[in-house]
């Protein structure tokens, strides 16, 4: 029997309440492809896995915990992605621009994984249990000090704290520039008034540019 909402199935070993898990997630990554968080309901993610709403909640608290778990997911693809999109370019004659181009535009291939960093702290942690929420905060503890390490592997002249500070920086500036970058039907409306044109923003040219003052920075010296 396939799993729908007719037709569910328990799963019953952890193997299979795995790929359960991952289903729903996959369900939930499908919908952000065309639409924002705000826009995305418990009941539309389970039918996009075909299972009831009842259902998903056997595998998470409730919608937002099913977004965190997503995010987790993509911010790990993110870091086994990063060092290649990060090699460094031997001809460049400015390599911390060319680096915070190449970091910049790895996150801008990855939307989703931006969309939810957008609305972590406004949005995902704020109906969670304390349990779920300490240890997604593990998870993300230790996401960042992978990053850090990446970093200071990449950049030349980073020390070690450095890097830790510009990994932390990196879910701050998502929040602060995709909304802005992908704004709602009435702004993206508004906003294609020739006289406007400057309230447009390019999320991977100004993510870059932060990031570059940002390394510059903490390449100074004290």
């Amino acid at each position: 029997m396939s799993e729908t909402t007719q037709g569910f199935i328990r799963a019953r070993r952890p193997e299979n309440r795995e790929l359960r898990r991952q289903s729903i997630l996959n369900a939930a990554a499908q919908l952000l492809s065309g639409a924002q968080v705000a826009d995305i309901t418990l009941r539309d993610i389970g039918r996009q896995a075909g299972i009831a709403t009842s259902n998903v909640l056997r595998y998470f608290e409730n919608r937002e915990a099913v977004f965190l778990e997503l995010l987790n997911r993509e911010y790990g693809a993110w870091l086994d992605a990063l060092p290649a999109d990060l090699a460094p370019d031997g001809d460049s004659t400015e390599p911390v621009r060319a680096f915070a181009d190449a970091y910049a535009a790895s996150l801008n291939a990855r939307p989703v994984l931006c969309e939810l960093a957008s609305v972590l702290a406004s949005v995902l942690e704020r109906t969670l249990s304390v349990e779920t929420v300490r240890t997604y905060k593990r998870r993300a503890l230790a996401n960042n000090e992978r990053l850090a390490d990446i970093l200071h592997a990449r950049v030349a002249g980073l020390d070690r704290a450095a890097a830790g500070e510009l990994a932390s920086s990196t879910i701050v500036l998502i929040a602060g520039l995709w909304p802005f970058a992908h704004p709602g039907p009435a702004v993206t409306a508004a906003v294609e008034d020739p006289a406007l044109h400057a309230a447009h923003v390019d999320f991977a040219g100004r993510y870059s540019r932060m990031i570059e003052l940002l390394t510059v920075s903490l390449l100074a010296p004290a």
